[in-house]
């Protein structure tokens, strides 16, 4: 009787114990952030705090029409996550739409009976797809943030971000991805708060974001429908080109762990590169800008040139040489320079940033405007091509 006393007092206490444990808050923990807006679609991306089935719900600005978009793969709706990424397609160009977060708790999920908890539902939020008439734009770039969320809001707010049309991260915006909340809390979070749900952000892959345990899930976080990094996107009559660079060391390092294979991803990005500047929508494009964390060209004559920078200039520079791009921003370096064409084997200027500055480029009338500004205020360069 005694041991049957202690044992249900014991049941009792753990009852009472658990029910003081405060329950997990349901909650979208990250974003919604836009990825890959065109003028036909577009892809949300968000967080939950707590597994999940969540879809986004769309309209047209001033309808009552709405559309649920959900992501399904090989016959199953996504569920059970904490990671969502919707993509929607069929909008119509040039058009602003309103969309929300839908997202029900999962709290048990059985072969025959699915338990649902609670339910979300976020604020409306507005984005414009990409106008294909559209002349010109305002663009942001910035490199080599390295985690430190706040620098990168002082840039923004320096290069009059509300102003901007697009935003394009040229690499190292971490340092390592080493766990889930590492690339939310270095840039993600704080682009959210300021615009990425209405403004999508073009993120170009650097060096260091190679590295890390978390690497391989990179592609994940910043969807293209091409299922590669690299690509392109046109705006308009503006075509960005974003390269990814891969990294600065040879393969056969022994701190790579031959785990590696760049030389060989650069060579198949090359192939991509000289189809991409044949095809009509590049031709016909006014303006063509490159973004590339290495900058392809010997910026600094007092430094050699890494593997990394040397394999991917022997393999794309001849390429771009000839495809009349009008600038390249790049950053690695951790040091401003600018090198107008044909001063450094590049046949247009290059823009280097440094790891406490940002460019801003205003296009418009033939002409691209181009201000550099660091993290103090000062100007390092204000010169339109």
């Amino acid at each position: 009787m005694k041991k049957l006393y202690l044992a249900l007092a014991f049941i009792s206490s753990a009852l009472t114990s658990l029910m003081a444990q405060p329950q997990a808050l349901f909650t979208v923990s990250h974003g919604p952030y836009l990825q890959e807006v065109t003028p036909q679609g577009a892809t949300f991306v968000f967080t939950t705090s707590l597994p999940s089935f969540s879809y986004i719900e769309l309209k047209e600005e001033g309808s009552e029409d709405i559309r649920q978009c959900y992501h399904a793969e090989h016959g199953l709706r996504d569920a059970n996550t904490t990671f969502h990424s919707v993509r929607a397609e069929g909008l119509r160009p040039g058009t602003v739409y309103n969309y929300r977060i839908r997202s029900k708790e999962m709290r048990d999920f059985q072969p025959y009976k699915v338990v649902f908890g609670d339910s979300i539902v976020s604020q409306w939020y507005t984005f414009r797809t990409v106008d294909p008439e559209s002349k010109g734009g305002s663009l942001f770039v910035v490199s080599d943030v390295h985690n430190n969320s706040s620098q990168l809001e002082t840039l923004l707010n320096l290069c009059d971000y509300k102003t901007c049309d697009a935003f394009l991260y040229a690499g190292d915006m971490m340092s390592y991805m080493e766990n889930d909340e590492t690339p939310f809390q270095a840039f993600i979070d704080t682009s959210v708060r300021l615009f990425a749900s209405s403004i999508p952000f073009d993120m170009v892959r650097g060096n260091h974001e190679t590295r890390g345990k978390l690497a391989r899930s990179y592609p994940g976080l910043f969807p293209k429908s091409s299922g590669k990094i690299y690509g392109s996107r046109r705006i308009g009559d503006i075509m960005i080109v974003m390269l990814d660079c891969g990294e600065d060391k040879p393969d056969n390092v022994p701190v790579y762990a031959g785990l590696t294979d760049f030389d060989a991803y650069r060579t198949e990005q090359a192939e991509w590169l000289a189809q991409l500047v044949e095809t009509e929508e590049f031709k016909t494009a006014r303006y063509r800008i490159v973004i590339s964390h290495f900058p392809m060209a010997n910026v600094f004559p007092d430094e050699e040139l890494n593997h990394g920078i040397n394999d991917l200039k022997a393999k794309m520079l001849p390429i771009l040489n000839k495809a009349g791009i009008d600038l390249m921003v790049s950053g690695h370096t951790h040091r401003f320079a600018f090198h107008e064409k044909d001063k450094a084997g590049n046949a247009f200027p290059v823009i280097v940033g440094s790891n406490r500055s940002a460019t801003r480029l205003d296009i418009s009338d033939g002409k691209i405007k181009a201000k550099v500004i660091d993290n103090t205020g000062n100007v390092l360069l204000d010169t339109t091509f």
